[in-house]
């Protein structure tokens, strides 16, 4: 089968099932291969869209060019502002086809090294953000209903760090996701706020899905360590032990960690990252990816990253079945139909990992008052 690209200058809506991709002004749409995942782990997103003609105009690359800015709508929605990273004509004997692929504006936190005006940054994790976010032009906020944390103590990046890694660390710090909304906002938000209208329910709109149950990963307990590295100071018994246990686990598996360096308050810490080593391991040990016959739920809103929806298929052994969307793919092909790929978790598969931006020795923090 072969398509029309349709070149719409004046922007004239579009159905709630096609892709428009807006670039210099104009709205294209006709596409007939398309993909686009949106994640709530991580930036940026991405799509590829593609479109075969037995017109050999259609595949003409200057339509849509690499490097252009660019924003992706389905339907009346944005679902990526961004960049054009590829254009990829190419031809047989019987059809021309043209390629695009592209990210979020994002991508240049992740592609691209840091820029900050001073060899240390501090502040709170949407300030830190900001800051490093700058010199991209790309906007930072706070997802409704989320705090920016306690200010950080000074940190140093690494000549060679990109923003998004030093991004990530601060966010993980106050407990948000980072990920990029349709605008090319970057977003810090807490977990799972929003609600989907209606169910992934095997028997309904589940074409195809996935559970994977595993045990490879988790462990009986977890015993962390805040270990000193001073031989003094270990005879004085200054190391601080923590276990935690998992009792879904049938039989005996110990995981031991320890930490040559802590944050400032070691056993807290100690404790934290013990039980975040239980909750995510656990969390992660229940992955179900669906296929759905629509892009959009019962209320007519599209499947979303960091949203919560109840799952009922076959297989899925957890109490609570509603999960939270780690990634969405919207797909279209000649083969496939119309689909969305949803990959989803139980909520506590997302904590964010402890982690301390001012690290120090062990041996300097831990005495016999705290052991």
């Amino acid at each position: 089968m072969t398509g029309r690209l349709v070149v719409d200058i004046a922007g004239t809506d579009a159905g709630p099932d096609e892709l428009v991709l807006e670039v210099s002004g104009n709205r294209l749409s006709g596409w007939q291969a398309v993909e686009v995942t949106l994640r709530a782990e991580g930036f940026p997103n991405s799509f590829e869209i593609s479109l075969s003609s037995k017109n050999p105009a259609t595949s003409n690359a200057t339509v849509a060019s690499a490097g252009q800015a660019c924003s992706v709508s389905l339907g009346s929605d944005v679902v990526i502002t961004g960049y054009i990273d590829r254009d990829i004509p190419s031809a047989s004997s019987g059809s021309h086809m043209i390629t695009i692929v592209g990210r979020g504006v994002t991508q240049d936190l992740v592609d691209c090294s840091a820029e900050w005006p001073s060899a240390t940054l501090q502040g709170t994790a949407l300030e830190i953000a900001t800051k490093l976010a700058q010199p991209y032009g790309i906007t930072v906020k706070l997802a409704e209903g989320a705090s920016a944390g306690d200010p950080v103590p000074p940190i140093c990046i690494n000549y060679t760090d990109t923003g998004a890694a030093t991004i990530q660390r601060v966010a993980q710090n106050a407990g948000l996701l980072a990920y990029e909304d349709g605008t090319g906002t970057l977003v810090l938000a807490t977990l799972g706020t929003k609600q989907a209208a209606s169910g992934v329910v095997y028997g309904q709109n589940v074409q195809a899905f996935q559970v994977e149950n595993s045990m490879d990963q988790r462990y009986s307990e977890v015993v962390c360590c805040a270990q000193s590295l001073d031989a003094m100071a270990e005879l004085r018994g200054s190391d601080f032990f923590d276990t935690e246990t998992d009792p879904n686990v049938p039989r005996h598996r110990r995981l031991n960690i320890v930490m040559e360096q802590v944050a400032q308050d070691p056993p807290k810490f100690t404790i934290q990252k013990a039980k975040w080593e239980i909750a995510r391991r656990a969390g992660r040990s229940t992955a179900v990816t669906a296929t759905v016959d629509s892009w959009r739920d019962s209320a007519g809103a599209l499947w979303m990253p960091n949203t919560l929806v109840p799952v009922d298929v076959p297989g899925l052994r957890l109490d609570d079945k509603t999960l939270c969307i780690s990634q969405v793919t919207f797909r279209r092909s000649d083969e496939e139909g119309t689909t969305a790929v949803l990959v989803m978790m139980p909520k506590f598969a997302f904590l964010p990992e402890p982690i301390s931006l001012l690290p120090i020795n062990a041996a300097d923090a831990i005495g016999p008052d705290n052991a």
